[in-house]
């Protein structure tokens, strides 16, 4: 008998393994069709799918800043057939969003990091500095400066809250709808600065229309070397990546989960995505016992920095 249930168990346990020709796995991106997140997941589901051989669909359940298509994942059964696109905001969310309708810590787990975006500081070049240094002593001199973003909590205001911790400054927030109109805004002399992926900025800092003052890494860019990190600018704390990565209900049986693992990193690794994915920022992949170890260190320091400054709704 005690044979028998174990095979039994075994058996459940491959029956809840993702794979085969008439799965369907769907890859929940909790933002609209169309923006980074959404992106990356579209690149990675060829890869899923030949990795798995199963179907995979990209769906998307946008609203409340990702935290509806958390919910719903959070909430769908524990077969391996419904994951996650998480990004950093994950954490930030899990502070800044009164009554989550989900346990960050209980409700999900992680399967895969699929890959971190450097975060970059630019400011309008009619404001006249070429450094950060120069930002810090404009800002003690008394100069109003202000900053845009996308939004209250999200991962632009935090990184400008970052900014004024770090270098004991005061730079004033400015929410936009969105990081496009805040880059706009800060074309238009509206902002003195703003904070995002450095693939994002690019295109503006190549043009000439932006100023590239630092990387929010120990690291220089390789899209833009000339710019330099944080250690190098002379503020060491000013750290922060957004990072995107794939996520199950809890509950999910092992079997399941070790194969998503391996078929997200399979993906990531596969010569055509790796490619598609570096193009886009993304770099430095994890498993699921590294992106755990990631996942509690971000809780980590996010948490206690959110209620510090009084961001966090809890």
């Amino acid at each position: 008998m005690r044979i028998l249930s174990l095979l039994l168990a075994l058996a459940g346990m491959l029956a809840a393994a993702p794979g085969g020709a008439n799965d369907v796995v769907r890859l929940v991106v909790p933002f609209s069709a169309g923006g980074p997140v959404d992106q990356v997941a579209r690149i990675l589901a060829p890869g899923l799918e030949a990795a798995l051989g199963a179907t995979v669909v990209v769906e998307n359940r946008g609203g409340a800043g990702g935290t509806v298509g958390t919910n719903y994942v959070a909430k769908s059964p524990p077969d391996g057939r419904t994951v996650l696109m998480a990004t950093s905001g994950f954490v930030i969310s899990s502070q800044t969003t009164a009554n989550l309708p989900y346990d960050p810590h209980k409700d999900l787990e992680p399967i895969a990091l699929v890959g971190q975006v450097q975060t970059l500081l630019v400011v309008r070049p009619t404001l006249g500095v070429n450094s950060l240094a120069e930002l810090v002593k404009l800002a003690k001199s008394g100069q109003p400066l202000s900053f845009g973003s996308t939004g209250v909590g999200g991962t632009m205001h935090i990184g400008g809250e970052l900014l004024n911790r770090a270098a004991g400054i005061h730079a004033l927030h400015v929410p936009y709808r969105g990081a496009a109109p805040a880059i706009t805004a800060l074309m238009g002399g509206e902002v003195d600065m703003v904070n995002a992926d450095v693939p994002v900025l690019q295109p503006y800092v190549k043009s000439g229309r932006v100023k590239a003052l630092v990387i929010y890494d120990t690291k220089r860019s390789v899209e833009l070397p000339d710019v330099p990190d944080a250690v190098e600018a002379g503020y060491p704390q000013l750290l922060m990546s957004n990072w995107y990565s794939a996520m199950v209900p809890a509950g999910t049986p092992e079997a399941a989960k070790q194969k998503l693992e391996q078929a997200f990193l399979a993906a990531i690794h596969s010569p055509a995505i790796a490619q598609r994915l570096s193009e886009a920022g993304l770099r430095g992949p994890m498993g699921t016992a590294d992106f755990r170890k990631k996942l509690d260190a971000e809780f980590a320091r996010w948490v206690p920095f959110l209620r510090e400054t009084g961001l966090s709704a809890k």
